[in-house]
């Protein structure tokens, strides 16, 4: 059984998540990504208050399966425009996923130290 960080509400994540093996894009800062690309926003923004079906996902960090949404997610909130796209894989031992929020949403509660080990800046075929 996962131990999950003392921030974790009861029942986070769902028990309708899972291990999985899956290819995922995520918009970070640096190129290559680091550690900090990848805390949580509960982390990030510790003073911000989370509507109650929303903090579990706060927990988590987001990432999206198809490239399109996530450059749309990005174009539509200026404090994203600056941010890079990161591709990588998540493996079944780094931790539990979920679609969240929108079909190619999903949400990765981390299990692993290194979560940015996989990933790569994402530069799109021109």
């Amino acid at each position: 059984m996962a131990t999950w960080p003392n921030y974790f509400p009861p029942q986070c994540p769902p028990a309708t998540a899972r291990q999985d093996d899956v290819l995922v894009y995520r918009l970070v800062n640096s190129a290559p990504p680091t550690l900090d690309d990848f805390k949580p926003t509960k982390i990030e923004q510790p003073e911000r208050t989370f509507a109650e079906d929303e903090i579990c996902a706060a927990c988590g960090v987001s990432v999206f399966r198809n490239v399109k949404d996530i450059v749309k997610k990005q174009s539509r909130y200026k404090a994203l425009r600056s941010k890079k796209i990161a591709f990588g894989s998540i493996s079944h031992n780094d931790g539990l996923v979920l679609e969240t929020f929108t079909p190619s949403h999903m949400t990765w509660w981390l299990q692993t130290s290194a979560p940015h080990r996989n990933f790569i800046e994402y530069i799109e075929n021109v």
